[in-house]
């Protein structure tokens, strides 16, 4: 088709703000729009009752507050958004007094939302896989053939939704946070034995794609320690206030992440419980590390594998701390994607984990079976280094060399999805008052290859209250999903 003889009715954005994270919506939804089409998309902030969209198909993005148009569909009550951050309302519409034109209304309660609006109505409504018509012969062509009628909501399920892994194997940390921010993911723990030398332009990158980064590191995981002895605790509170001081407070983080003495099997240590040395080590260290830095967000990671059997000692954990649980039992908290427990044990352990500390808890879980790092090839980081920046050509060999592990990885998520399900929905039916989910996505090449079962993650995330098999479909049918 020939831009010079196209005659068909043309489209236009009409946007709100084009600054911040907004902005970025407003350019995803361009890119979005014009690789379908055969002229250049016009666009503009709009204004009023927009006289310059008079006899365009309209796209109208932004929120209430930034787009006068928005803000008036809104009141009409045509529009209806919920209250919760990230939420977004789309309306496809012909209006009667204009059969011939079309509406795209993208609204947001705030700028994440209109980003979110974006990406659900390119991957469930714009995306070339959603055949419409005759399913072997038609090809339907969007935003030049007519565009069905279409509403669509969402509100977040999990408040905090993102990707957990060590910092030298993210290889493109752009790419890695641009993916991230396609399957609506608002948080990346990123843990590391010294700083990246490049962590603020990270976290730059990262708050530009509506993404907060919680910076990791050890609170004596690894490392030979008694935690019985007074003066090791003490030690410790030195190494930990000073790491943090020296290393992270300057890199314009949302918070940090550690992890201490429990990934063993050992309900005790010595004669002590571990789960009792746990909670006074930690309690001890977060209470100094908090009176230089009260507004400071903390996750205490915690390996539940030698503490499963004393849940009730962590009630004790400063309320000003969010425990995160690992290795819980089998997936979604086991490695093994294959070894589930189809009686619910994963389901169950979430539900008491999230009633732990009632009304005053920041629950968090970290979803494994996912990929990993290479442990037989493992080495500790030996100083500062320079995060995601990585060979391309690199990348794309060690993506094929991913793919296997990815191919078993996608088999056992498309079976056993629906116990990952359960435990989301315990996590979204608490009355936790903050919620945090992150699925470990570790060298495994997400930034060059967007694997299905990390897409899956991500909207499993975002609403837990989905049919399995109805989820992996609409998710597959993305064009930017990868298949191992």
């Amino acid at each position: 088709m020939d831009k010079r003889t196209f005659d068909g009715p043309r489209w236009t954005v009409a946007f709100g703000d084009y600054e911040g994270l907004e902005g970025y919506a407003v350019d995803e939804l361009y890119k979005v729009v014009q690789r379908s089409l055969p002229y250049i998309l016009t666009a503009a902030p709009v204004s009023g009752d927009a006289p310059e969209s008079a006899g365009y198909n309209v796209l109208l993005a932004g929120t209430p507050a930034s787009n006068p148009r928005i803000a008036a569909l809104v009141r009409e009550g045509r529009i209806v958004l919920g209250s919760r951050p990230g939420s977004f309302a789309i309306k496809v519409f012909s209006g009667p007094a204009t059969p011939a034109r079309t509406t795209a209304v993208l609204a947001g309660v705030d700028p994440a939302g209109v980003l979110y609006a974006v990406r659900d109505f390119e991957h469930f409504y714009a995306d070339p896989s959603l055949y419409r018509g005759d399913y072997y012969y038609g090809s339907y062509r969007c935003f030049t053939d007519a565009m069905p009628d279409w509403s669509h909501a969402g509100s977040p399920a999990i408040s905090d939704r993102g990707l957990w892994t060590w910092g030298h194997v993210i290889y493109d940390y752009r790419r890695y946070l641009d993916a991230m921010s396609r399957w609506k993911m608002n948080i990346a723990t990123i843990w590391n034995d010294f700083a990246p030398i490049n962590g603020r332009a990270v976290v730059a990158h990262a708050h530009a794609r509506g993404i907060k980064v919680v910076w990791g590191y050890s609170w004596s995981w690894g490392e030979e320690v008694d935690p019985s002895s007074a003066a090791d605790r003490e030690k410790w509170s030195q190494r930990v206030i000073r790491q943090y001081e020296e290393q992270f407070a300057g890199l314009g983080g949302d918070g940090i992440y550690f992890q201490t003495f429990t990934e063993h099997a050992n309900a005790k240590i010595g004669n002590v419980s571990t789960a009792a040395l746990a909670v006074d080590w930690v309690n001890h260290i977060a209470r100094k590390l908090l009176d230089r830095h009260p507004k400071l967000w903390i996750q205490f990671g915690l390996h539940a594998t030698s503490v499963k059997t004393e849940l009730d000692a962590f009630r004790r954990i400063d309320p000003r701390l969010c425990i995160v649980w690992e290795d819980a039992g089998s997936f979604p908290y086991h490695y093994n994607p294959a070894l589930v427990d189809k009686g619910a044990e994963a389901a169950d352990f979430t539900a008491r984990a999230c009633a732990l500390r009632g009304r005053d808890e920041d629950f968090g879980m970290v979803v494994k079976g996912l990929s990993i790092l290479d442990w037989p090839r493992f080495e500790h980081q030996k100083g500062a280094f320079i995060l995601g920046e990585t060979d391309q050509r690199f990348m794309r060999r060690r993506a094929e060399e991913k793919a296997v592990l990815w191919r078993y990885v996608q088999a056992n998520w498309i079976r056993n999805l629906d116990v990952l399900l359960a435990s989301l929905k315990k996590a979204k039916e608490s009355s936790a008052k903050r919620t945090t989910v992150t699925g470990l996505v570790e060298d495994g090449l997400w930034e060059e290859r967007a694997w299905l079962p990390a897409a899956l993650l991500g909207e499993a995330m975002w609403e837990p209250d989905q049919d399995p098999g109805e989820l992996v479909r609409k998710v597959s049918l993305a064009q930017d999903v990868s298949f191992a």
